[in-house]
């Protein structure tokens, strides 16, 4: 997967989730020693205050830890396909 695909998907999503956050919430990517760190944060408050980590990953490589707080969001966002989804689908596969 495309990483700079990969990231905007995933900022665009947390953007969507949280869309009524005071400061928009947003996707955090570190380079560590060894590897990376990405997170999804969002604030409490205004201005950048009460922030909170909702979820994080580390990788040995950035598309490693980007999948896996891709993956950490989802769980957490605890996304399920609607009807729609879930027709489109199915009516794809045959």
């Amino acid at each position: 997967m495309n990483t700079l695909v990969l990231l905007d998907k995933l900022t665009q999503a947390v953007s969507y989730q949280y869309k009524t956050d005071k400061t928009s919430p947003g996707v955090t990517v570190s380079s560590l020693k060894k590897g990376y760190y990405a997170s999804v944060v969002r604030y409490s408050d205004a201005f950048a205050k009460g922030k909170s980590v909702v979820c994080s990953a580390r990788g040995d490589t950035l598309d490693q830890a980007l999948e896996g707080v891709a993956k950490e969001f989802l769980v957490k966002a605890n996304v399920q396909p609607d009807p729609l989804q879930q027709l489109d689908t199915l009516v794809r596969k045959s």
